[in-house]
């Protein structure tokens, strides 16, 4: 079997037989997950490469307390990204209220059919949808936010996400639909402004026919959540 196909106990077993080059594996494997994990509460991106980097380096130092009985591997890294900024935060002595999602993640990206080259005007419309969907994101309780981002953007399940952040699967469910709820309301709400007011330079007001087609591919981004 090849490295890459291994299970994530399986590597940690053998790094823990003396073949510690493999952690890097692990590290591949996570590293961009991590980053969105904490990139929920932690707004600056230096600060979420540094503390990505202390998640990794806690992880290796701590490897020998992994106990595959007690639950998977990832929710075991996760556990420590949340107190790695559990720490951060209470050392800020503030909660950051405001979060940018990391930019090679996107909606966009996991959607169907969003050539820029078929329909350009679409395009620009699909990433104004995006920008607006990151800063309605932003703008939910950290709790619920945090959930969110795991859902969808690391594609956790749902139990993954409760032992994660040490909530109950019912908590988990009710978060993700009333955070659902919220995000549909936030993104009326901005598109009710935008249709107040004008748009800058010669685009004037947006058409209709824009309005349509943005409002439609808010929409496929939502479906995705």
């Amino acid at each position: 079997m090849e490295i890459g196909e291994q299970s994530d106990e399986a590597l940690v077993r053998q790094v823990r037989n003396g073949e510690r080059e493999l952690f890097s594996v692990l590290v591949d494997r996570y590293k961009r997950g991590i980053a969105s994990f904490i990139s929920a509460g932690v707004r600056s991106p230096s600060d979420v490469a540094d503390l990505s980097q202390e998640t990794f380096l806690r992880a290796y130092a701590h490897l020998e307390t992994f106990n595959p009985a007690l639950g998977k591997f990832s929710t075991w890294i996760y556990q420590i990204a949340r107190n790695v900024v559990r720490t951060h935060l209470g050392k800020s002595q503030r909660r950051v209220p405001t979060q940018e999602l990391p930019e090679d993640q996107t909606l966009e990206n996991a959607l169907p059919d969003i050539s820029r080259e078929s329909d350009p005007s679409g395009g620009i419309l699909r990433e104004e949808a995006e920008c607006e969907l990151r800063e309605a994101l932003a703008e939910l309780p950290e709790r619920t936010r945090t959930v969110l981002t795991l859902r969808y953007y690391n594609n956790m399940e749902y139990h993954t996400i409760a032992s994660t952040l040490g909530l109950s699967l019912g908590n988990v469910k009710t978060l993700i639909h009333r955070g659902k709820i919220a995000l549909a309301q936030k993104m009326r709400e901005k598109d009710a402004a935008r249709r107040g007011a004008p748009l800058d330079g010669a685009r004037g007001r947006s058409t209709p026919h824009d309005d349509k087609l943005r409002k439609g591919a808010a929409k496929r981004a939502m479906l995705c959540l």
